[in-house]
């Protein structure tokens, strides 16, 4: 027996409805199938870098572009300066991942309420500070879907994961970007405004300072969709190794396109059969069956035909590939004749290789470790400060002393495999 169940809200293809299938014929819990058309495109992500962002697709963020395109998403940063609208009309999410020292032009902030009142989907991310001390101007733009970004920094001593600025986020309200999020790690987090244009789904705890506060909300504006957070570093590579920040992420960027989960069986309503109807009813489940079979057998046919094709494109691409590399190779032999007969410099180093390219991003991920390090010891060093003062009780010293030792251990730990890591890129 089939029931219709709930339409999906979607953008670029179309969903059949939700069916539920009875449990007369399988005597197992009922369960639910969307059918999705093969030819569903994947969506596309910007995460714009015009405005100097500190989340950056090849360093920062580059854990969570390699998620989500693992999870049916294309991701490419952003550079077209100004934004206007054609710029944007192939984009379904436009991400501002912490614009630092840099300011929205009016004519760019109109642009992008345009497009998600249009029906885009917008990410906005900052940090501690919010606007004033990060000198720019997001809530010139997120004001008008009720969330303003706060001159606060976020500090948590009791519910932390090792520093008081790392908060552990419990207070969580259900919601599709939160959906089997039990808490979330954001660091170095400024607290929102949030008006009844939009909804708070995170809150710091009672005992934060500030005390339970919004740091994550979620908007609609017209056909599009909002979601803004108080620190970019919740999708940051160290952020990503909390499972609450990885389901989070996933959630976050899927409601913004607009797919929706699936719709739990204790949500549906039970179809009851009578005895006069189980002989029709079994008639109809066996149809049932046999489109499912022949439908699978499409979609086999059609996985099958699509390894054909990404075997055709994937040789296709290795002859770019070895184009590529030649290239490289001749520009860089013209450019270093170029310089010893005309003393000129050319910036042969952004035609690096992909090991290059990789070393570049270890180096930069040592350097993060080794600074976060050392701000982990001067905290240390705080702490037995106010500890020897006696402005701090010995139970509270002990708890945060052994918090903060293993955060070192762990940093360290990730110190030394990082830097094994370089060693056996630089030495091959």
């Amino acid at each position: 027996m089939v029931r219709r169940v709930a339409k999906v809200r979607d953008k670029g293809f179309a969903h059949s409805d939700v069916s539920l299938i009875s449990n007369t014929f399988t005597q197992r819990t009922p369960f639910i199938i969307r059918w999705t058309p093969l030819t569903a495109r994947r969506y596309r992500i910007f995460f714009d870098q015009t405005q100097n962002e500190r989340g950056r697709l090849d360093s920062t963020y580059s854990h969570l572009g390699q998620l989500l395109r693992e999870n049916g998403f294309d991701v490419e940063s952003y550079t077209e300066y100004m934004i206007l609208p054609r710029s944007l009309k192939d984009a379904d999410i436009m991400v501002f991942g912490c614009p630092n020292s840099s300011k929205l032009r009016p004519p760019e902030i109109d642009t992008l309420k345009r497009y998600v009142k249009d029906g885009g989907g917008l990410m906005l991310l900052s940090l501690s500070g919010g606007d004033r001390g990060l000198m720019n101007n997001m809530s010139q733009l997120s004001k008008d879907f009720g969330i303003v970004f706060e001159n606060t920094a976020v500090k948590d001593e009791r519910n932390n994961a090792g520093m008081p600025t790392m908060p552990i986020i419990r207070d969580i309200i259900q919601h599709p970007t939160t959906d089997g999020v039990n808490e979330l790690i954001i660091s170095a987090a400024c607290t929102l405004r949030v008006s009844d244009k939009a909804v708070a789904v995170a809150h710091t705890s009672a005992v934060a300072d500030p005390a339970s506060q919004p740091v994550i909300a979620v908007a609609e504006y017209g056909k599009g969709r909002v979601i803004c957070v108080g620190s970019y570093e919740i999708f940051r590579s160290g952020g990503l190794k909390n499972d609450g920040n990885r389901i989070f992420a996933l959630n976050a960027f899927r409601w913004l396109v607009g797919t929706e989960t699936l719709v739990k069986p204790s949500e549906v309503t039970r179809p009851t059969i009578s005895r006069g109807t189980e002989q029709t009813t079994g008639v109809q489940d066996l149809r049932m069956l046999t489109d499912i079979e022949n439908t699978l057998k499409r979609l086999v046919d059609t996985v099958l035909d699509l390894s054909k094709e990404l075997k055709t494109i994937a040789n296709r691409v290795d002859g770019v590939d070895s184009n590529i590399e030649s290239l490289r190779e001749q520009f860089q032999t013209f450019a270093e004749k170029t310089q010893k007969q005309l003393g000129m410099m050319i910036p042969t180093k952004q035609f690096r290789t992909k090991e290059e390219s990789r070393a570049e991003q270890i180096k930069s991920d040592i350097l993060a470790i080794e600074k976060e390090i050392e701000s982990v010891k001067q905290l240390r060093e705080h702490i037995e400060q106010r500890y020897a003062s006696g402005t701090m009780p010995q139970e509270t010293y002990e708890e945060q002393t052994k918090k903060l030792d293993d955060r070192i251990k762990s940093l360290a730990k990730r110190l030394k495999k990082k830097r094994k890591e370089l060693e056996a890129l630089t030495t091959e």
